[in-house]
């Protein structure tokens, strides 16, 4: 007799199915993980800004929103206006951004973050929170670059 017993593809079905989840564990992605890649997308965002607005001699602005950021720049009349170069982002899933101000929340369509020809910026500390707990912050004093730190 050619072929396969019973036995046999039950016993090659169970490895195939042992290896498949091995695999979507590897792949799955942990709120820890999309908080770092964000913070780190974040403090990139600001770094560059900084650049640009030396090298350009222009004044740029971020709108933090709790699930968005958006790169605002202000115009000649002196008018925050959204940024052609820069599209908003949306933070993924359950990931929000904890601004942590000293002034008013409210403050209109303002950015918060101001990004500085003069190679300065708003002082910050942000969280990013992953099912309502903080996990990482991003913080600067104005003059020094973002650093992103494990809240404790």
């Amino acid at each position: 007799m050619a072929g396969f017993t019973l036995l046999e593809l039950l016993v090659v079905l169970v490895i195939i199915g042992l290896l498949a989840s091995l695999a979507g564990l590897v792949q799955s992605d942990s709120g820890g993980q999309k908080a770092r890649r964000e913070a780190e997308r974040l403090q990139h965002l600001i770094g560059l800004l900084r650049e640009d607005a030396v090298l350009n001699n222009l004044n740029h602005g971020l709108r933090l929103e709790p699930d968005r950021y958006a790169v605002l720049s202000l115009g000649r009349d002196g008018q925050w206006q959204a940024n052609k170069r820069f599209k908003p982002h949306r933070l993924p899933g359950e990931l929000r951004l904890n601004l942590q101000e000293p002034r008013g929340q409210d403050q209109g369509q303002e950015p918060q973050l101001w990004v500085l020809a003069n190679d300065q910026i708003s002082p910050l500390r942000l969280l990013l929170e992953y099912r309502q707990q903080p996990l990482l912050s991003l913080s600067s004093d104005g003059v020094e670059e973002v650093r992103i730190a494990p809240v404790q």
